[in-house]
């Protein structure tokens, strides 16, 4: 199958990297912007996506249609397009992209697998430095998606069974996520209760590696903590499915969210220390 057409819904940061990296390597990218915010539109036009105006003309243009928006409303999307694909007669193919459980992307698959071939993505790595993600896939025709390798993406298919690729992502999400998550509310601790220094010199002395995980990824947490703890229920819902308690997760849902209604921006923070210390200071403890 050819890609020379690829519909995006999702003008977010990630979509609008993804269009941007097909744009510049010859393949029409095309959306609707029908109700989108005045920040969208530029996007899509930064990134050289044509505004075909409506749900059912970008299903009938495209050969496939990726789906990246928030979790949230993942289902809904899907079954927008679904209704549009039957609308018009179409056939592309469907590429679920979103952070959801491995259960959600295969109801989605129950639900417009009538009309479209699904296609589970799992996305590892941000928009940023496209090239260095990895687009984990799985499905039936995973092989013919993983095809966008000729356009600077990095892919790598697990299987012909959708919803492994999701279950990849939120395994992955899981840990950076919810253990940095974890992390930031001890250090909180250590800083509130004065032993900071001394937990930061035994976390060096048996754990260094953990500390270095930690460092990396907490500064980056609170500006997207909204965003990120969308993904946690997604995490618990399918440890549930697994027949393991997803209350961790839960938990760290709660968490990320607290975190985002601090509204602070931590980005060029030294350490995960130094998080703790703004949020200390910010909060006048």
């Amino acid at each position: 199958m050819s890609l020379d057409t690829v519909g995006v819904f999702g003008i977010g940061e990630m979509g609008t990297a993804v269009a941007k990296l097909l744009h510049d390597n010859g393949v029409r990218v095309v959306t609707t912007l029908e109700g989108r915010t005045v920040k969208t539109k530029a996007n899509a036009v930064a990134a050289g996506v044509e505004d075909l105006g409506s749900m059912e003309e970008v299903v009938r243009a495209s050969d496939l249609v990726l789906s990246m928006l928030s979790s949230k409303v993942a289902a809904d999307v899907a079954r927008q397009v679904g209704e549009a694909v039957r609308s018009v007669g179409a056939h592309p193919m469907y590429g679920e992209f979103n952070a959801i459980a491995p259960g959600t992307v295969q109801a989605i698959e129950a639900d417009i697998g009538d009309c479209m071939d699904v296609v589970d993505g799992g996305i590892v790595g941000g928009p940023g430095n496209l090239p260095a993600a990895t687009f984990y896939l799985s499905g039936p025709r995973a092989a013919e998606v993983a095809v966008i390798s000729e356009f600077g993406f990095t892919t790598r298919v697990l299987g012909g069974v959708v919803g492994q690729a999701s279950g990849m992502k939120l395994c992955y999400a899981g840990m950076t996520k919810g253990l940095s998550t974890m992390a930031l509310d001890l250090l909180l601790a250590a800083t509130a209760l004065g032993v900071e220094e001394s937990v930061l010199e035994q976390y060096k002395k048996s754990m260094s590696g953990v500390l270095q995980f930690v460092d990396r990824f907490v500064p980056g947490n609170p500006k997207r903590a909204v965003r990120r703890a969308e993904e946690m229920p997604e995490v618990a819902a399918m440890m549930d499915s697994l027949g393991f308690s997803g209350s961790i997760h839960r938990a760290a849902y709660e968490r990320m969210k607290w975190l985002g209604e601090l509204e602070m921006d931590t980005d060029g923070a030294e350490d995960a220390a130094a998080v703790a210390r703004q949020i200390i200071d910010a909060s006048g403890n």
